[in-house]
């Protein structure tokens, strides 16, 4: 790869930015080692580049990085992203990374607000019946889960209906939600995080290369250190799926 190709490869994904040329000049080397990896990420294995490129923009809102999280909310722009689907993006994370990250991303995405859908009141299920959705949804019933059942009964109710109702099939699968958790847990270098979506990723369908494709991705917000968590939770991951 030649420089030249090295910098029409890195701004076809982040758009033109000051950045680039400066890097390109001052380290072409590197900047060509940064374009195949750029390529590798988005171009190659089996998610979708705007999928990526979600993923991508909710660490970088996640992690205060706003003009990346402009570039990849851009680049999903032009890759067919909907309002709809970035409204869905955000909310899959406010139970666990709470309202900030809604915020932040919609007012980066330009999210207008719409004719409110009328919606059931359905009642909760019983305190049991909301014990096994976790259990069975994390493959066992996490201590902090019961804490919350036993001290906080409201807030274990309200987490238990913001989780179930993000997580479910919407604009966006359930499969390509949990991946987008997998991502942003390997991004913070939360091992525990990523095992328990990667196994609901896996439930849900995700093959194997789906689940390494999702962690690969966040290389690029969250550098090699979190790659590295992710390694040894696919292992324990997929030798427990065996």
């Amino acid at each position: 790869m030649q420089i030249e190709q090295a910098v029409d490869g890195i701004t076809r994904h982040y758009g033109p930015a000051e950045w680039i040329p400066v890097m390109a000049t001052r380290a072409p080397a590197q900047t060509i080692g940064l374009a195949l990896m750029v390529q590798g990420i988005l171009e190659e294995g089996p998610l979708a580049q705007k999928i990526k490129h979600f993923m991508l923009f909710v660490i970088c809102v996640s992690q205060g990085k706003t003009p990346m999280a402009r570039m990849h909310h851009t680049a999903a722009r032009r890759l067919g992203a909907t309002d709809e689907e970035l409204h869905e993006v955000l909310l899959v994370f406010v139970a666990s990374r709470g309202i900030a990250i809604y915020i932040d991303g919609a007012a980066i995405a330009g999210l207008p607000p719409v004719s409110a859908p009328a919606v059931r009141d359905d009642p909760l299920p019983g305190g049991q019946q909301m014990l096994a959705y976790f259990e069975s949804a994390m493959g066992q019933l996490p201590e902090f889960v019961s804490l919350l059942a036993t001290h906080k009964p409201a807030v274990f109710k309200s987490y238990y209906k913001l989780r179930s109702e993000n997580l479910k099939d919407g604009n966006l699968t359930q499969k390509h939600k949990e991946l987008m958790l997998v991502a942003l847990n390997t991004a913070e270098r939360y091992q525990r995080g990523i095992e328990i979506h990667a196994r609901a990723a896996l439930q849900c369908g995700a093959t194997q290369e789906e689940l390494i494709d999702a962690m690969a991705t966040a290389i690029l917000a969250g550098g090699i250190p979190g790659w590295i968590e992710a390694a040894a939770a696919c292992k324990s991951v997929t030798a427990g799926a065996r």
